[in-house]
This record gives C-alpha cells, structure tokens and sequence, in this order.
C-alpha cells in the first residue's frame, strides 16, 4: 500500500478505547475502502467485529451481521469466547471477507471437538451492514488465518487443530480444494499463524519443523517445501507475513522475532533483522515502501513489551521507532497482534492480551485481557 502522508520525525501513541461490550481484543485490523478500519475481535459469539471511524474516534459493534459456530461451554457450563484470528481481507469491490474460530488453546479440559461445527467464512458489506455466510470449509476445526488473491475470487485458510489447508471459490462457496499439511499440535498453535497470496495467486505459509509450503491456486497443487525458516531449529512458524511494494514477501518468526524476506518462485530465504531478542513479530504492514512490524511478547514470553520498528527494504536500514505506549492515558500495549495502514498514513495496532495501566499489570495470563484496545500510531 502506498500512502502520501509527510513523515513528521515524531512518534504519537493514542489508545481507543472500543469500549464494547462483549468484545475483548482486537486481534486482526484491516482498512476498509471508505476508510474506516475494521477489527476481527476476539469476544463474545455476535461480537467478532468491529468498526472505528477515525474522522470523529469512535467505534461500533458491527459483529450481530456475523455467523459463527454454535456457542461453545466447558463442562462446567463456561462459555468460551470465539475470534476472527488474522483471517480478515478487504475485497476489491469494498466488502469484506474473513473466516471465524473459538479461542481455544491445545489441551484445554473440559471440552469436546465435536460441539465446535468448524469455523465459518462470512462476506460482510459496510454499505448495507450485512453480510452473508458461506459455511464452514472444515468440520470441526477453526480458522486461524485467511488470504485472498488479487480478483478477489478465492479465499484461502488454514485451520487449527489440524493444520487443514483449503480453497473457497467467494462467488458460489464451493471448496475448491481441501488437504492438510504436516505440524504438530502444540502450545496456542502449531500452524502458520498468517498466510499471504502473491499477484500470480500462489499461497505462501509454514509447516511442521518450520518449513515453507505452497500452494499453486491454478494448479490447485499444496506442496510442503524444503526451505527452512530462518532460525534454525528453534523457528517453527511465521507470525506474520505481507506483500511489500517490491514483490517480495515479508514475514516474521514467531518462536525468534526474526525479519526476513521470501523471494517468490526461487524461494530464496534472507534474514533481515531481529527486532526483539525473543519471541514474536506478529504483525507488519507497508507504508511508503518501506516495512514497519511490532515485536516483543511481554512477560509471557520473557521479552520487552510491544514496539513498533521500520525496515527500508531500499537501504536494508532497520530503526526501531519507540514503545507503543500512550503517555496521556498510561496505557502501554504488551503484545501487538495486527496492523493496518489508514488512507492517510496512520498506523493502527490492536493488542491480544490484557491492556492495563503499567502499575496495573500483571506478570502472568496476560491472554485473558478483557479491554479491546485500539493503539492509533501517527510518525
């Protein structure tokens, strides 16, 4: 994405507050063509998304238009809260396209696989403010992470338990393909947490010990590559990933916080920088060419809280800009999850995890956060 807006040399931190009830974090953020932003939430089933109009910084719970899986309860009768995780694209023609999931880590008791039906992908129109639901590509299992390809015809996921792999066709929901690739289940998620599609409609993701795989939308071919991510043994999966201005893809580990770059059909692997000693870049956008990304993990994983860095693929130059932190408020955010880039520049960031006061804070569990922060990031 190309953006016109003047770089100030100055970094601003302002935290919204989306202050909706029953929606917790902000867990994936894209930009709508009218310019507003658009949040997948982790929350409340019928709160999945939400909506903030930067003109006059407020939002609303647009996520009733939503379908998802039935309401899922422990056996002791709790509910447990569903998301749209890094699964949310804007079409060409404006609406948009994402796919759902329960917030359920791996080994979690009191729980039965067979009352999940399996995440749903939902087409929603901000101009009419409904949507339409074309069912659920993998019985029983979530979707963890979506693309598109350029026409806005398919829509590609990956699923947690299982690592499944599919193909939706947008325009009748017919699953165009549906296969699984190798990874273990372990920890919040084994899979690739992003997954991204280049110009000629090849998918880009990880896979069991770390290992890249493709799929070829023309060929409906999957195919589990031997290129490693950078890391060595250490690097399991991608947290993030995008398509820069030069072609090449983007991404970042999440076991090392390691930047690197993936070279479309060589598939050539370079490292660029590591951010964070430690866990986690889960997201990163373009703006003016160049890269900027979010790294640290906070107390859960050891490291710094969250910050936001620049990459200039052009002078292979990193910088890291400073902590997302809004002095004002007193609110810092521990661990970023996603971006997007407003029309005129701005940085948007939502957080997974709690987001309190830094007085406030606690050491640990910081996944059960309760406050859906919206970090609005001005350079």
């Amino acid at each position: 994405m190309t953006v016109t807006a003047e770089r100030t040399g100055t970094f601003k931190v302002h935290a919204h507050d989306t202050d909706l009830p029953g929606g917790y974090e902000v867990v994936s953020l894209v930009t709508g063509r009218d310019g507003k932003i658009y949040g997948g939430m982790t929350g409340d089933r019928h709160h999945l998304l939400c909506e903030y109009d930067p003109k006059n910084r407020t939002s609303r719970d647009v996520g009733d238009s939503i379908v998802s899986a039935p309401q899922m309860y422990t056996r002791k009768g709790e509910a447990y809260a569903q998301k749209i995780h890094h699964a949310l694209s804007v079409l060409p023609d404006g609406r948009l396209v994402g796919g759902t999931g329960q917030n359920i880590g791996f080994g979690t008791q009191h729980r039965r696989i067979k009352d999940d039906e399996g995440g749903h992908v939902f087409i929603y129109d901000p101009k009419t403010d409904t949507s339409k639901d074309l069912g659920v590509p993998v019985q029983y299992m979530w979707i963890v992470a979506t693309a598109i390809n350029k026409d806005g015809s398919q829509i590609f996921g990956m699923t947690y338990f299982h690592n499944d792999f599919f193909a939706m066709d947008l325009r009748t929901g017919e699953i165009l393909f549906n296969d699984q690739v190798h990874g273990g289940v372990w920890r919040d998620s084994a899979c690739s947490h992003t997954i991204v599609c280049d110009d000629d409609g090849i998918v880009y993701g990880s896979c069991s010990d770390g290992y890249i795989f493709t799929y070829d939308s023309k060929k409906k071919k999957l195919t589990e590559t031997d290129v490693k991510l950078p890391g060595g043994e250490e690097t399991f999966r991608i947290d993030s990933a995008i398509i820069g201005d030069d072609g090449l893809i983007y991404a970042g580990t999440h076991e090392t916080g390691i930047v690197f770059s993936i070279e479309p059909g060589s598939l050539k692997v370079e490292e660029l920088c590591r951010p964070n000693d430690g866990p986690r870049i889960p997201a990163l956008v373009v703006r003016d060419g160049r890269i900027y990304g979010a790294a640290g993990g906070g107390p859960q994983y050891g490291t710094r809280g969250a910050f936001l860095f620049e990459y200039d693929p052009a002078s292979k130059q990193y910088r890291e800009i400073g902590p997302i932190v809004d002095q004002e408020q007193g609110v810092e955010a521990y661990r970023v999850h996603a971006m997007t880039v407003g029309h005129d520049g701005t940085i948007y960031a939502g957080e997974t995890g709690a987001n309190k006061k830094p007085s406030q804070r606690s050491v640990g569990h910081i996944e059960t956060g309760r406050k859906g922060y919206i970090y609005v990031m001005t350079l």
